[in-house]
């Protein structure tokens, strides 16, 4: 059976094909701001991929309830559709670069609220482990968007 964690590992999943396409914007960038400023994404990746895997290693077998196979199959081709979406665009500049790096994640969130309200439909109780996971995940998608949106206020300034 399918729990939270196999979830977790398609977020990781995720996170590295972003990883991906930061290292080839990196790699393509002639211009050193914009390198570390992709360099800051890449640790920022770095950080969830992390953070995913602890939470992985922390949630037992007997925390884990079983997700409905049905269930599990419509989350696992939404996020396997979801990452083929990913292309690395030609970025020269630091606000197309925010841009992109907000949209990514905008996308991300929507992707998780879609995967909360599959399983909360399903067989979710909102006292399960995997019902606070993905809150814990999109609450901190939300804060991660908030601080991005504010950084490229700044950078409008400037």
């Amino acid at each position: 059976m399918y729990d939270i964690r196999d979830v977790l590992s398609k977020g990781i999943e995720v996170a590295k094909k972003k990883r991906a396409i930061y290292e080839k914007i990196k790699e393509n960038s002639g211009d050193v701001r914009v390198r570390m400023m992709v360099q800051v994404m890449i640790i920022a990746v770095d950080t969830d991929i992390k953070h995913y895997q602890n939470m992985i290693a922390n949630i037992t077998d007997e925390m884990a309830e079983a997700i409905d196979f049905g269930t599990y199959d419509k989350i696992s081709s939404l996020v396997n559709q979801f990452s083929r979406l990913f292309t690395a665009p030609q970025i020269r500049d630091r606000k197309i670069l925010l841009d992109y790096a907000i949209e990514i994640e905008k996308s991300i969130y929507a992707l998780l609220v879609d995967i909360k309200g599959r399983l909360v439909t399903s067989e979710l109780i909102t006292s399960s482990i995997s019902y606070y996971v993905l809150i814990e995940m999109i609450e901190t998608k939300q804060a991660f968007i908030t601080e991005l949106e504010a950084f490229k206020q700044i950078q409008n300034t400037t």
